[in-house]
């Protein structure tokens, strides 16, 4: 888009701000940590705003700074994975986050499925949306999407499924 300067401020500000809460609760939901999905957010709106001048269709916004969400939280998830914890911190969100009544092992269950799926899942039940939709921010087929929904669908029932009969809260 050729935008004077301003107005490319501008309509950065207003698509950024209006995503602002959906992209945090996917990287949440992909992080699964707040501190990292804060960092993550804050370092795709970064790269959001350098690059914003390249994007050249308005209304492929939401789909394009999804996208660079979601590699900002697979860049913060391999930098996160170098590094070695020193504790296990358990927060309770405000707005935007996950309220108290989280299932965390459902959370747990989400952390342990690759990239492409714990993605695909988290664009789909957490954003809502469509296969379609998702097909276009990931640059998939439909059908893939559908194809890893099932299997990471699958492959977290049965980890419940398994949590639960051996009694794990």
């Amino acid at each position: 888009m050729l935008l004077s300067e301003t107005a490319r401020r501008e309509a950065f500000t207003t698509l950024f701000s209006q995503m602002s809460p959906r992209l945090y609760r996917t990287a949440l939901g992909m992080l699964g940590n707040p501190h990292d999905a804060s960092d993550a957010l804050q370092e795709a709106g970064l790269k959001a705003y350098r690059y914003f001048d390249k994007l050249q269709q308005e209304e492929a916004g939401p789909a394009w700074l999804t996208r660079i969400l979601i590699n900002a939280c697979y860049d913060q998830g391999r930098r996160r994975s170098r590094t070695t914890p020193i504790g296990l911190e358990v927060e309770q969100e405000e707005a935007g986050g996950l309220p108290a009544e989280t299932d965390w092992e459902l959370v747990q269950a989400l952390q342990t499925l690759p990239e492409e799926q714990r993605t695909t899942v988290v664009l789909r039940f957490f954003q809502d949306l469509t296969v379609p939709q998702i097909a276009a921010v990931m640059n998939v087929p439909d059908g893939t999407v559908k194809s890893r929904l099932h299997a990471a669908l699958s492959r977290m029932r049965g980890q419940l499924m398994q949590s639960r009969r051996e009694g794990v809260q």
